[in-house]
């Protein structure tokens, strides 16, 4: 299963926001960091606010701020959000759609894949494994 690149972002950007404390996440900076474009770092983050995860800090130093605590923000929810079809193969379009024994297994994945997300919070995810030199 790969993710869109929508929800990958989502998902850097709420890391991000969690990492920084309270130092809002300016949105050009993150999109110059992540090497990709600022018009969809600007949706992702108008998803994330819709959303509830994040709320906008205008201003001189504005940006993005978490809305919740991290603790109650769990991946799998969020993956949810950014993925309302989260489709693995193209069924509803499929001409064997009506005598395939495969639409259940992919499901079943798919169940199990955000069963695992689902275990995990923002808070989990965004613990630094690096070591920080003294």
């Amino acid at each position: 299963m790969q993710l869109t690149l929508h929800t990958d972002l989502a998902l850097r950007l709420l890391i991000a926001v969690t990492r920084s404390g309270e130092i809002p996440v300016a949105l050009p900076g993150f999109s110059a960091a992540h090497r990709v474009s600022y018009n969809h770092v600007a949706k992702v983050g108008q998803a994330l606010v819709h959303a509830g995860y994040l709320r906008s800090v205008r201003g001189r130093s504005g940006g993005m701020k978490l809305a919740m605590p991290p603790e109650d923000i769990r991946i799998g929810h969020v993956v949810r959000k950014m993925e309302p079809t989260m489709q693995m193969a193209d069924c509803p379009n499929c001409v064997i759609n009506r005598d395939c024994s495969l639409i259940s297994p992919l499901d079943e994945a798919k169940r199990a894949f955000l069963d695992v997300l689902d275990r995990q919070t923002l808070a989990d995810v965004a613990r630094s494994t690096r070591s920080v030199a003294a």
